[in-house]
């Protein structure tokens, strides 16, 4: 009987190791893609604000047909946080900008007040985005959520972005 249950045994485990799909031959080493989000910011003076911006591992197009044995990646010095749209003649003020993880508040990052255009890609911002790419990797999404303070009326479209490059392995 115990040999009928070990052959039962070695059988069921060599079906279910068979029928896991194997790594294509042509599957690089790694490849480099690119996802960019961007929301408008529009708010009234003195309140604040909370936007959510959602990457998902499909928004990084070059990777469509090796999507599924992405095993890790490393977010690129070319990445960036951004704000842009702001025009010349137009008061926008900022406050209190914080991005965070949906699934993790504990993971956030902290920017200056913002009065005109600029870009973020330090460091920390740079850390900011690996724990957004980490994310996209283990759990094929990942939300951010934005919040922050206006000063001022803003009623012209403001556009915050986030563009992340990284290089992906399989």
């Amino acid at each position: 009987m115990k040999k009928f249950l070990s052959i039962g045994l070695v059988l069921s485990l060599i079906a279910a190791f068979s029928s896991c799909s194997s790594k294509p031959g042509d599957l690089p080493v790694s490849q480099n893609a690119s996802a960019t989000k961007s929301i408008s910011v529009i708010a009234a003076a003195g309140n604040t604000t909370s936007s959510e911006i959602t990457f998902n591992l499909s928004d990084f197009a070059a990777l469509s047909q090796y999507a599924k044995w992405v095993e890790s990646a490393l977010v690129q010095t070319t990445s960036a946080i951004s704000v842009g749209g702001v025009t010349s003649g137009q008061v926008v003020e900022l406050t209190n900008v914080k991005l965070s993880l949906k699934s993790n508040s504990k993971a956030n990052l902290d920017l200056p007040t913002i009065t005109a255009n600029t870009s973020f890609k330090e460091l920390p911002q740079l850390n900011f985005l690996q724990k957004v790419l980490d994310e996209v990797v283990n759990k094929g999404t990942s939300t951010v959520v934005l919040t922050y303070r206006a000063t001022n009326d803003i009623t012209t479209s403001v556009t915050f972005s986030m563009k992340i490059d990284g290089k992906f392995s399989f």
